[in-house]
């Protein structure tokens, strides 16, 4: 399954079994991981097999059980940023993991948690640092279910135009981003294809933890449209 395929197959689960991770899946998560830290300047980090993988912090929202695996995603929270700035990148890169996750035959759920900086040591949290949300993940006793979405033109606008008139990868990718989660389910956002029929202006709307929502749905449109295709507004 590759990521795309990866998108239509992933719906969020909060009840997992006691099966653990098998060797290949951790040394699988561990390498993408390794790479985005590198990359992306993050600290993301895989808890695994262990009793209870959110540390005794309560959720912001949604009951979980049993959930003995999370991807912690952690990052430098500098002064001189805005809050957005680790929010969209946290959503960005948790999506994608989250869709390896899928891949590689485990189930996925978002999840913000409170008290991050107190909890009963199943991640490090740095000097200034910040747990802005996290992947539980696992083998689901119940699959995810699909949820209702914003219709494609409530997502995608065209500048000077119409959304049918758009190109193909632009649908494509407006299709993929149908299919991403968000807190709420509201998808705070939207994309609009510039006049120059290449360039696409992503923006975060109101909403609850908005700009994480972005993040993950700017990795859909890019999996949906194909890199190549388009070019992100500066």
């Amino acid at each position: 399954m590759n990521l795309l395929e990866a998108v239509e197959a992933r719906h969020a689960a909060r009840d997992y079994t006691d099966e653990p991770l098998t060797g290949d899946q951790i040394d699988a998560l561990g390498n993408v991981i390794a790479t985005i830290n590198s990359d992306d300047g993050l600290d993301i980090q895989l808890v695994h097999d262990v009793d209870d993988a959110f540390g005794g912090c309560p959720t912001h929202y949604g009951r979980f059980k049993n959930v003995r695996n999370l991807i912690a995603l952690i990052g430098p929270d500098h002064k001189d940023d805005s809050a957005a700035v680790l929010d969209e990148k946290i959503g960005h890169a948790g999506q994608f993991l989250a869709l390896t996750a899928v891949s590689l035959g485990l189930d996925t759920s978002w999840v913000v948690l409170h008290e991050t900086s107190e909890h009963d040591g199943a991640w490090t949290l740095g000097e200034d640092e910040r747990m802005p949300a996290a992947i539980a993940l696992g083998h689901a006793n119940r699959p995810g279910r699909p949820h209702r979405s914003k219709p494609a033109e409530e997502l995608g606008v065209v500048e000077n135009g119409e959304y049918a008139d758009a190109p193909a990868w632009f649908h494509n990718g407006i299709e993929a981003a149908m299919l991403a989660p968000s807190a709420l389910g509201k998808q705070p956002f939207r994309f609009t294809l510039l006049a120059d029929g290449h360039t696409v202006k992503a923006e975060a709307l109101e909403g609850v933890q908005s700009e994480i929502g972005l993040g993950i749905a700017k990795l859909h449109f890019e999996l949906g449209a194909g890199n190549g295709s388009f070019a992100w507004a500066a």
